[in-house]
């Protein structure tokens, strides 16, 4: 053995001495992460604003249920806009004012007095539109807004059972607006139909008035429109659930595989989803 093989075997003996292999780079002979990679992740879910959070906040499942929040929201304004637009002079005649009293009134004497009993019947048929509205509307937002935040998490750390929760939510949601979608619509309708309106919408004709009619009005119609993107929305919500669900699964069984068979090439998986 010359000098020059007798080095280049020193070279290799302090490598190994080292736990350097040739290359220079450290490779540690167990893949699994250590006891600091564990402690990283776990200081990582510290908090709602941290930036993590945010990042499983604009997942696909975030964001369908942001559009949800928001969609019920426009739903929860389009109803109250409803009740106020068609309200007419009896908009606030429980506490005096109203258009009657507070805005320059085209009806004088008996004529004026005729137009808010009317008004008021109108309002009395209106209010299970309005209150069932406002109920389903501001309930369902609130509800998949706790769904939003509580979901805002790595799947890896959510529950199987939240996931098939969420997805149940979501189709009960989104059987519920298509539902009520026509409730609404049908209700509306028949009041439109009835005599009080009718004649209510003669009286306000006389004064050049046409607005104040029977047809469908605007904001109901913008209320159920919202409303049928939410039972899309929410039946994209089912999908996407169900998909993390066989995602988290195939995860899980792949760890498990892995803690048993070492050699087992893991399952690699973002845990955005």
């Amino acid at each position: 053995m010359n000098k020059a093989q007798a080095a280049e075997l020193g070279n290799l003996d302090r490598n190994q001495n080292w736990g350097e292999p040739i290359s220079g780079r450290y490779m540690s002979s167990y893949p699994r992460p250590g006891p600091e990679e564990v402690e990283y992740y776990q200081s990582e879910a510290e908090g709602l604003l941290e930036c993590h959070k945010c990042r499983y906040l604009c997942t696909g499942r975030g964001v369908v249920q942001i559009v949800e929040v928001i969609l019920n929201v426009m739903v929860l304004i389009c109803i109250v806009a409803s009740y106020f637009v068609l309200a007419g002079f009896s908009a606030s005649f429980a506490s005096g004012g109203g258009f009657g009293n507070n805005y320059y009134s085209p009806f004088e004497g008996t004529e004026l007095e005729q137009v808010r009993q009317l008004d008021q019947q109108y309002t009395v048929l209106r209010s299970p539109l309005i209150y069932g509205g406002v109920a389903v509307s501001l309930g369902l937002g609130v509800l998949t807004m706790s769904v939003l935040l509580q979901g805002a998490k790595n799947l890896a750390k959510l529950p199987r059972k939240w996931l098939l929760t969420e997805a149940t939510f979501s189709l009960l949601a989104s059987v519920g607006y298509c539902v009520g979608i026509g409730v609404y619509l049908h209700v509306a309708l028949q009041i439109n139909a009835t005599d009080t309106c009718k004649t209510r919408e003669r009286l306000y004709a006389r004064k050049g008035l046409t607005w104040m009619n029977c047809q469908l009005a605007g904001t109901d119609g913008a209320a159920a429109t919202f409303a049928c993107l939410l039972v899309i929305m929410y039946g994209a919500s089912v999908v996407l659930a169900l998909r993390s669900y066989r995602e988290q699964k195939l995860y899980k069984d792949s760890q498990e595989q892995h803690r048993n068979y070492s050699d087992t090439p893991e399952y690699l998986w973002s845990g955005t989803l």
